[in-house]
């Protein structure tokens, strides 16, 4: 029981962590920095509570200039393992729902 409660209130946070479009406004910075690396690790731990409201996360990710290499490196595994998970051809219907600058930038600083 303790466990569901854990996963439903780690899929609330991510809700509403995800839809704050602020996130998308803020520079880089340390803060920034650090709220993401743990998301990052969040979903590291429980991926499937990410796919919802996996677009949120793609765009919060597109709005770095210049993450950290490690920082970075941690947005791509999550990124081609998404990719990965659901195939190639459901990605490609994923990717087609993103507005065209988010699709350009996940595509030249994630490969995806």
């Amino acid at each position: 029981m303790a466990v569901c409660a854990h996963l439903c209130v780690l899929f609330t946070f991510l809700v509403d962590w995800y839809r704050c479009t602020s996130l998308r406004n803020i520079r880089d910075n340390e803060e920034k920095d650090s709220a993401f690396r743990g998301m990052c690790q969040m979903i590291t731990v429980n991926p499937a509570g990410v796919v919802a409201e996996f677009i949120f996360f793609c765009d919060a990710v597109a709005s770095w200039v210049s993450p950290k290499p490690d920082l970075k490196e941690m947005f791509t595994k999550i990124l081609h393992g998404f990719k990965n998970q659901v195939g190639e051809e459901n990605w490609k219907r994923f990717a087609d729902q993103f507005p065209l600058l988010l699709k350009e930038r996940l595509t030249s600083m994630y490969g995806v």
